[in-house]
């Protein structure tokens, strides 16, 4: 049985980063100070729930890494360093806990007045596997930018993620059906609340939650899609969930489940 769980998480710090993050596509070009760097790499070494998840800070990548289209992802332009998120191949276990990790490291970059944006399918898979340092049997899934983002919103940023304006959201009654009845745990539904703002590919928001014999079931909606997978998108919903429930004063962890739809299993204890 595998298992995630990050009950040493800067809570508060993540919460507030979650809030206040907006994927950003344009970055101004400059280094990463070596601070922020070295901050963000003890992150990476220090942040692994999974065997099979991790993420890998390059400090200093070429543009070409970042290869999208316009209406899709969108190009990424001026970003220094970047994150790579690195999982088990042959596993759609690791897919949620490469989700959970990023997204982990995602909030610390964040924290630190970082620029992110979680690009999964548009960007050069062979030069992330070199830059990532693959092993055998092992997948990069996603990599975002990592920089100091354009203070002036560019143009493809508007277009792509019609950054200004408030990112429309799903209502809890249809991401958690369930969440007005008797059975439904009271510790639970501030982390629905947070998993609402969790990010996903083209904000399609696929998790759905079910009250499961006093735990929280998570699932996904309709098929998996095969270049960005919803389980990766279930598994940043899933930190999310986690660290409202934990700062609502309760704490438990992740099981992950080897289901056609059924992502993970979340229990107090």
């Amino acid at each position: 049985m595998t298992t995630l769980s990050l009950p040493d998480a800067p809570v508060d710090r993540w919460l507030e980063a979650a809030r206040e993050r907006r994927s950003r596509r344009s970055f101004d070009g400059s280094r990463v100070g070596e601070e922020l760097l070295a901050a963000l790499q003890e992150s990476c070494e220090r942040v692994r729930p999974a065997p099979g998840a991790r993420a890998v800070l390059a400090p200093s990548v070429s543009e070409d890494l970042f290869r999208g289209i316009v209406g899709s992802y969108g190009r990424i332009t001026g970003a220094s360093s970047a994150l790579l998120f690195v999982g088990s191949a042959d596993s759609r276990q690791a897919l949620p806990a490469v989700g959970y990790t990023g997204e982990a490291i995602i909030l610390e970059a964040t924290a630190l007045g970082l620029g992110t944006c979680w690009v999964g399918g548009m960007f050069d898979g062979g030069l992330a596997r070199t830059t990532a340092g693959v092993a055998d049997g092992e997948k990069v899934f996603s990599v975002s930018p990592v920089g100091q983002p354009m203070q002036k919103v560019s143009n493809t940023e508007r277009l792509v993620y019609g950054m200004r304006r408030p990112k429309p959201r799903r209502p809890v009654e249809h991401i958690a059906p369930d969440l007005h009845d008797r059975g439904w745990p009271t510790w639970a539904r501030p982390g629905v609340e947070s998993a609402r703002i969790a990010p996903s590919a083209s904000n399609r928001q696929p998790w759905r939650f079910r009250a499961e014999g006093g735990a929280i079931v998570i699932s996904f909606d309709g098929p998996d899609t095969p270049i960005v997978s919803k389980r990766l998108d279930c598994g940043i919903a899933m930190l999310h969930f986690e660290l409202a429930v934990r700062a609502a004063g309760a704490s438990g962890s992740w099981e992950l489940l080897d289901h056609r739809s059924d992502v993970a299993r979340f229990t107090l204890g």
